[in-house]
């Protein structure tokens, strides 16, 4: 929480699209401060007490809310943590007095953005709005241009995934549904979301190294030659090759590179431990199997998802993380999760 004793310099045509809602009980005051805001601001709202500016929040939905602490019915602060449950990214600045401590260190556990000292000083109230407003647009115009990078990385994503995918009809469609089972189970684990983002990303071009692998391995109606697995066991370091050139912001070459390692180090290519294996890739490695069980291939009829869901649990804690195979199961055994139903 920020106090804003350094002085910006206001544009004021910025302020005029704002909408400012202001909570005071004090009636002198309020009427103050009011018209001082209404000559600056675009939109102004006012409210007398806590819970009528919680209600005049959820009415107006303001870019910045100003609020006095003491308050009777619901004060400043509990009316703050109201709106910041909802819409945490709204900046709230708090008016306060130096001996009011307790609620200081309140609004810093609530996550108020500034606040302001009594008696108020009408241009540090507007350098107070002015920057929170600012931040707050800084913030949005990063998490747009964010947004566009990760489209731009899905869009190229989803061109390797669907180049691997028309080379080898019988697993069409199988980088999509373990992508949604290892996003659905990262979840389950409470990861970020952008970890998440990532895991999802690197499951839908696991198996880009299949391109080098030829298509007559790949869609063979009988059980593999020792040499001709030998030639499927390559996809992971093709796959590397293929991705590490690509600028991602999460690992995803290594979890192309690791998604076929084991916790046992009975895995390949290079037979990695436990931690050796990055997360994502254990994530990877669990929806794989699971997903590979519950479909047809050309060797075999699909197991189906009971089988896959043994498999898993037989291998908890020695070939699977244990942490992962509880979240597939929780993710599984959830009625909305049907990924074998989907393409």
């Amino acid at each position: 929480m920020n106090n804003p004793s350094e002085k910006t310099q206001i544009d004021p045509d910025f302020l005029k699209t704002l909408s400012v809602l202001y909570v005071e009980d004090d009636e002198e005051i309020r009427e103050l401060l009011s018209r001082f805001l209404h000559r600056r601001v675009g939109t102004l709202h006012t409210a007398t007490n806590g819970q009528e500016g919680a209600q005049a929040f959820l009415e107006h939905h303001p870019d910045v809310v100003v609020t006095d602490i003491k308050m009777p019915v619901m004060d400043g602060l509990e009316m703050a943590a109201v709106i910041k449950s909802s819409s945490h990214e709204v900046p709230i600045i708090v008016i306060t007095a130096y001996s009011e401590r307790d609620y200081f260190i309140r609004a810093i556990e609530i996550g108020v953005d500034q606040y302001v000292t009594k008696p108020v000083n009408t241009d540090t109230l507007l350098q107070a709005i002015y920057k929170s407003a600012r931040h707050r647009l800084h913030q949005l115009e990063m998490e747009k241009a964010e947004k566009l990078v990760v489209d731009a990385l899905e869009q190229t994503i989803g061109v390797l995934s669907r180049a691997i995918e028309l080379r080898d009809p019988y697993t069409d469609g199988h980088q999509k549904r373990v992508a949604l089972l290892a996003t659905a189970i990262a979840e389950e684990m409470g990861m970020p979301a952008d970890t998440v983002t990532g895991i999802r990303l690197g499951s839908l071009v696991h198996d880009v190294g299949k391109i080098r692998v030829p298509s007559e391995i790949l869609s063979c109606p009988r059980k593999l030659t020792g040499n001709e697995m030998n030639f499927i066991r390559t996809h992971p370091d093709a796959g590397y090759e293929i991705v590490d050139g690509a600028s991602f912001p999460w690992p995803v070459a290594r979890m192309v590179f690791e998604h076929h390692e084991r916790m046992d180090g009975s895995g390949y290519p290079k037979g990695l431990k436990g931690d050796e294996i990055c997360m994502e890739a254990r994530i990877i490695a669990v929806a794989d199997v699971v997903e590979a069980m519950n479909s047809f291939r050309p060797y075999r009829p699909a197991l189906g998802i009971e089988a896959a869901m043994a498999e898993i649990r037989r291998g908890r804690g020695t070939i699977y993380d244990p942490d992962v195979v509880d979240g597939c199961l929780r993710a599984l055994e959830k009625a909305d999760f049907k990924f074998w139903d989907r393409d």
